[in-house]
């Protein structure tokens, strides 16, 4: 049952990217919906997965807690991540059939990322009650997956959480239980800018001394993710965006990082339908 639900949410993320993709117009609670059902969804197979040998409540409860906690912590960093993956795959696509294919990678590997993140997640707090596997093929997988390193993952986990918890929490105003939400279709979306150089390290060279710690660790990840977006007809589109909104507004808190990603996908998305070359 487990897998065949995995296996449902992994088509359901490539059909509803292929839908976002065909659409001429794209309004923010697409996005937003999409990024939500998609990585809250992951992350809770995640963790039914993770906690599959273990029927005790109270360390369900705990893997459950942590869970939630690190699809909070990582929705912003998962969002920029899951984009830069989709503009790889986006070049790759437009100069091998001259099509841009975006919204399919980028939310199949937001469903994915969230359910490893809670499977793993998990696995540090389950303890398996039934017996490891003793016979088949791939032994030696099966036996790891049945019981993983609790002790390493709770090392993974004590380095990237708090990374993750800097990126998201940069300023006082992003200490909210959640801080996304769906727009009024009346925002107005930018005009597409055209890609010239990395904004992220200007913030360093004019307001190194002007950010905290939280502001730097944010700045410091879209300075090094900045260069690894591919000049395609959407990546290209999503660069130049960023940069005019970044240097418009350069001391920013994660929540207003987050609606510039999303007015950057919002004008990048008519190059989807320019013609093939």
């Amino acid at each position: 049952m487990l897998t065949a639900l995995v296996l449902l949410f992994g088509v359901g993320a490539v059909g509803r990217g292929l839908l976002l993709d065909q659409q001429t117009v794209l309004h923010q609670p697409d996005l937003f919906w999409s990024f939500v059902v998609l990585g809250l969804g992951g992350s809770l197979l995640g963790w039914r997965f993770g906690m599959r040998h273990d029927p005790h409540v109270g360390r369900n409860a705990l893997a459950l807690f942590g869970v939630l906690l690190a699809w909070r912590l990582s929705y912003f960093p998962l969002m920029v991540i899951s984009g830069w993956k989709a503009s790889l795959v986006e070049w790759l696509t437009w100069h091998t059939f001259g099509v841009s294919i975006v919204y399919p990678t980028f939310l199949l590997v937001m469903f994915l990322q969230n359910l490893v993140i809670g499977a793993v997640a998990s696995a540090a707090v389950a303890v398996p009650q039934s017996a490891q596997p003793s016979e088949g093929r791939l032994l030696w997988l099966r036996k790891l997956i049945h019981t993983p390193p609790r002790r390493l993952l709770w090392v993974v986990g004590a380095v990237a959480l708090p990374v993750a918890f800097l990126t998201s929490f940069s300023w006082s105003e992003d200490y909210v239980p959640f801080a996304d939400s769906p727009w009024s279709p009346s925002v107005q979306v930018p005009e597409i800018g055209e890609p010239s150089s990395n904004p992220y390290t200007e913030i360093f060279e004019q307001h190194g001394d002007e950010l905290g710690l939280p502001s730097r660790v944010l700045a410091l990840n879209a300075a090094v993710t900045y260069p690894l977006v591919p000049e395609s007809p959407w990546g290209a589109a999503i660069k130049g965006t960023l940069e005019a909104e970044t240097r418009a507004n350069p001391l920013a808190s994660s929540t207003q990082r987050i609606r510039e990603h999303y007015l950057a996908y919002l004008a990048a998305h008519p190059r989807l339908h320019e013609d093939a070359k």
